[in-house]
Parts: C-alpha cells; structure tokens; sequence
C-alpha cells in the first residue's frame, strides 16, 4: 500500500528477498530430513536387532583390555609408521596440485584489469567442472580402482588421498585468492606484467599462509582416509584392522585402533596449533598497517620445515618407485581396465535400481548430517578450550568434562567409519540406518571438532557486556554467543554434507545400503562398466548437493 506521495508505507514494505530464500531453504531442508526419515523406515521393531548388543558390548570391553604382547605393539607400531608415510606424501601431492590447480581456479586470472570477463572465461568454467569431477570421489574409490592397475603399492594409497584431496584445495586455494586484495595485482598488470605473474607476485603472498594452514588441515584428514584405504588392501593400519576384523580379534583391534587414536591426536593437535597461530599472524598484520605481511611466527616456520623434511624420509621408509606408473604392465592393466568399464552398464535392475541406489545414498547422508550436526552443535560448547569470563563458578569440573567431551569426539572421528559400520551392523537390522548411525558418529567427532574451534575463536566482548549488565550465564549463552557461531555451525554442517555423500562409499564396503554398498558388490565381481555407471550417479549427486550447500551457504553470510 503507497500514500498519497507515492512512497511506500513502512509497515506495508515488502520482506527482503533474503529472508524469504531461508524460509524456503528452511521448509525444503525439513522435508529434506522427512522425507529420508521415511525412506530408511521408522518402525522399530524393524529397525532394532536386540540379539547383537552382547557382540557390541564384547568390543567395547577390549577396549580397555588390548592385545600388549611385544610381537603385535611391534606390528602397530610399524603400521602406524606406513599410515603416516601415505598421510604425508598424500598431503604433498595434494598441497602441489591445489597450488597449480587453485591459480587455474581463480576467476582472476581470466579477468581483463578492469575485473570484466575475456572471450577465455569459458576455459575458466570449463576448468572449474574438470576439478569437480575427482572431488566427487571419495578416495576408497580411487583406491579400489588404483588396487587393481598397481597391486599392493603404496602409490595406491598417495594417489588415492592426493587426487580428490587436491582438487578439493584448489578450489580452497582459489576461494583464498579470490578474497585477497587486489590492489598490487591490478598495479601489476597495469605495469605490463601477464595475468598469471601479477597473479603469482600481486595476491599469493597474501594467501599463502591461508593455504598453509589448510594443509595441515589436510593433513589431519589423510590420515583417517589412510587408515580407510588400508581397509581396502593399500596397507597400513586399516589393512591390519580389516584382518582383525574378519576374526573378531577385538583386542588386537584395540590395540590397533588405539595406535591410530594416538596418531590422529597428535595431528589434530598439530594441525589446530598452526592454524591457531596462523590465525594470530593475521589478526596482528591487520593490527599493524604498517606492515605488508604479517611476521614469521616460529612455530609456523619450523611446522613447514618439518613437514618438508618428512616428505623424503617417507618416500624412503615407503620404498616408493614412481616408476611403476609409466611400467608395461601399469598401461596394459589401465588399458584393459577403461575397454571393460566402457560403456557403463545400469545392471540388471536398470535405470530404477540405480536411482534408487542414488536416492537411498542421498538419503543416508541427510539423516546422518542431521544427528551429527544437532549432537557437534551442543557438544562444541562444552568441548572448547574456553572459560567464560563471566562465570565465576565451576571452571575446574567444566574444564574436567570439556577433557573427556574433546577425548570423546577424538575418538568417534578417528575411528574409520567402516568399523562405526561393522558395530552398527550388530544391533541395526540391514538397510540404510546401520549406514547412518555409524557416519553420524564419526561426523559428530569432525563437526565437534570444528564447531569447539568456532566458540574458541569467537569475541567474548558482547557476552561480557551482556554480563555486565546484569544478564545470567543462560542469557548470555541465548542473546550472545548463539547467534554469534549459529550461521557458521549451519556452513560447516552443509559443508560436511558435501563430504557425507562421499563418504556413503565407506560404509557401503561392509554392506550398508546405497551406492557404497552396490559399488563393493561390483568390485567384487570385477563388474568395471557397473561401478562405472555407480560412480558416474555418485558424481551426479554430489555435484547437485555442491551447488544446494553453496546456494545456502551464500544466503547465511
């Protein structure tokens, strides 16, 4: 309704466009959740399995009684050894083709000075598509591809973490670029320099820290994939535990899991540390204008070299021979193998069996996101290493629960998810839920993680003076600190959600349903243009779940 001026009246305005896009974001993410909660059923008497709990809770008793004898410590130890060795030449591989592939990815070097789209930018979407494909697919599926061009190799397991993993950090590293000032960069190009030079020496200083801080991110994550791929047959810890596992040994995988409970703790350890302190480097080079790039912090400086000094000492303890790529046999099995996979056949069941494979997987990674991320998002309040300045009471019984929480979410995220499977499996009669359960536990230890770290970075200031005025812990809690981390938990939560639909494959190894499942059931039967046509419907989801979390993700900023 408008006056008699023409102007509009401000209780008759319009609502912004914004707010409308998350109610419907909103309404369709309910009926999102819904609709999987129908799919994987919701009558318990067909859901639960009584009769396995006794096994589940045989396994967790040898949690605190593992196998100890000299000959099998030995053997983790060594494996955890290997385990290492594929994390970090993993990360290298990832870290060089997310350099190379995050300067092709930047939409700024196919600009024109002005910042106007050239007759090449097609080349830069067209790339962009390229990068997607090989980050749509989780590595236990370059692994069971790799296994059977290169046998029992260890490029089988670096291949399998480097390749998805670096295309996932080139599109990190060119988000970075993307963000940093431009300013030298257009001073570049304006003196004559090429677009990829003023690109090089105008915006990566600025980034690099940022890139190196996700490396180590990375490198946090790789060594839970090696311990995943080693379930598959790349070696290391998984391998062992996959053995473990067909005999039930529950000591021995005990004493094998907590060998990579330890691994994964110290790299998470490290991995917050340096981004901690990279966090701390940036947040002083803004404080100083002075400056043009922040001071080099020790830590991060000796964090590098060490990692570059344990690059050659893996390749060495790995006996790696990149030779075997290019070998006669590595070509003519390659080859054999793309005549078999070509064309991708739908199978007996068709073009519905396939669909639904691909609608059961989407489903497993909704309801599984939705437990993990309800559980992190309370959790992470009490696992972060914060006291609240306003509370005057009880910060050594909250320091004490916030040590078990953080031990708890160590645990559920380094733990593979194959095995969360295997115990779900038990007590869960067979369909999607024994899936979900178990990838909702481990993505409640990763959202957990993260999430802790967004309260530990988050400004007191607004709390405190809430505080000061009179407000009460739960007030500060409701009228501070949750609105302050809410619209970074849900980008993490959809960001996870990305890595969810992957990581269905992983709990389809040991027979949960969806496109995992349908997958190892191909590669068991060497049935190659099958597994070609499953992933070909892997890819297609992700993508789709891609463009949703990124629509979403820009609507909350």
């Amino acid at each position: 309704m408008t006056t008699a001026t023409g102007s509009t009246r401000v209780g008759a305005a319009p609502r912004p466009p914004a707010r409308w896009n998350r109610r419907v974001w909103w309404l369709v993410s309910l009926v999102l959740v819904g609709w999987s909660a129908q799919r994987a059923g919701l009558d318990l008497t067909k859901i639960f399995n009584a009769r396995g709990a006794s096994q589940v809770g045989d396994f967790f008793k040898a949690m605190f009684q593992p196998d100890l004898s000299f000959g099998f410590v030995k053997l983790a130890a060594r494996e955890a050894m290997v385990t290492l060795g594929f994390a970090i030449l993993g990360t290298a591989l990832s870290v060089a083709i997310g350099m190379v592939g995050g300067l092709l990815l930047t939409e700024r070097v196919w600009l024109s000075v002005s910042g106007q789209a050239t007759g090449v930018h097609w080349v830069w979407r067209s790339l962009r598509f390229l990068f997607a494909i090989p980050r749509a697919i989780h590595e236990v599926v370059f692994g069971l591809i790799l296994v059977n061009i290169l046998g029992l190799d260890p490029l089988v397991a670096i291949l399998a973490i480097g390749i998805p993993f670096g295309a996932v950090t080139a599109k990190v590293f060119a988000e970075l670029l993307d963000e940093a000032p431009r300013d030298a960069e257009r001073a570049l190009r304006a003196s004559g320099s090429g677009r990829l030079s003023a690109l090089v020496f105008g915006a990566v200083p600025y980034a690099l820290g940022d890139i190196l801080s996700y490396g180590f991110y990375r490198f946090e994550c790789a060594i839970r994939s090696a311990a995943v791929l080693g379930l598959v047959g790349a070696g290391g810890l998984g391998f062992q535990l996959a053995l473990s596992f067909q005999t039930l040994r529950y000591n021995e995988m005990w004493t094998l899991l907590w060998a990579l409970i330890l691994l994964s703790g110290l790299a998470d350890r490290w991995s917050s540390v340096v981004r901690r302190r990279r966090s701390l480097a940036t947040g002083e080079m803004h404080a100083q204008l002075s400056t043009s790039a922040p001071q080099r912090d020790p830590v991060l400086r000796t964090s590098a070299l060490l990692f570059l000094a344990a690059i050659p000492l893996a390749w060495w303890r790995l006996e790696v021979d990149i030779s075997s790529l290019w070998s006669s046999r590595t070509q003519t099995l390659a080859f054999l193998l793309a005549d078999d996979a070509w064309p991708p056949e739908l199978g007996d069941e068709g073009w519905s069996g396939l669909f639904g494979d691909t609608v059961d997987t989407l489903a497993l990674a909704v309801l599984s996101l939705v437990m993990a991320w309800s559980l992190a998002s309370l959790l992470a309040f009490i696992a972060s290493r914060i006291e609240n300045p306003w509370s005057s009471s009880g910060n050594i019984a909250r320091s004490m629960v916030g040590m078990v929480t953080r031990f708890f979410l160590l645990i559920a995220r380094s733990v593979p998810p194959p095995v969360w499977a295997f115990l779900t499996v038990f007590i869960l009669k067979p369909g999607l839920w024994p899936g979900v359960l178990a990838l909702a536990i481990y993505n409640l230890g990763v959202l957990g993680r993260l999430q802790s770290e967004v309260v530990e970075n988050l400004d007191n200031e607004p709390g405190e003076a809430l505080a000061a005025a009179g407000a009460s812990e739960f007030g500060v809690a409701a009228f501070a600190t949750v609105p302050a981390v809410s619209g970074r938990f849900v980008s993490l939560g959809l960001y996870r959600w990305e890595v969810a639909i992957r990581e269905t494959v992983t709990v389809g190894v040991v027979g949960a349903a969806g496109l995992g499942r349908t997958i190892a059931g191909q590669v068991a039967r060497f049935d190659y243009d099958g597994i070609l046509a499953s992933i070909l419907a892997l890819i297609a989801v992700t993508l789709m779940v891609d463009v949703i979390s990124t629509s979403i993700r820009k609507l909350i900023r």
